[in-house]
């Protein structure tokens, strides 16, 4: 991704480029679910898939994010609780 970054588009990477490349996968998923001669349930299924996509993906950061970043809690001493960071004395 840093070589993305790196050309004369650069101002047109982050915010339309990669956002339409990760749309690109779940619009086909809907679009080509819908084929066929009972329709309505592959669409169904496609959106399904659609959904727990979306959720699999908003889910596996938040856990990372909160596993990496657990602190443990002391007691200050004014009797407050702060962060026991490492290397923050």
């Amino acid at each position: 991704s840093e070589l993305l970054e790196a050309t004369p588009y650069a101002p047109l990477i982050g915010p339309t480029i990669l956002p339409v490349l990760g749309a690109v996968p779940d619009a086909a998923i809907v679009f080509f679910s819908g084929f066929g001669s009972d329709a309505q349930t592959q669409l169904d299924t496609g959106m399904g898939a659609l959904a727990g996509s979306t959720v699999m993906l908003l889910t596996i950061p938040w856990v990372l994010n909160l596993v990496g970043g657990a602190v443990d809690l002391i007691e200050d001493k004014d009797g407050g609780l702060r962060g026991d960071y490492p290397n923050s004395e």
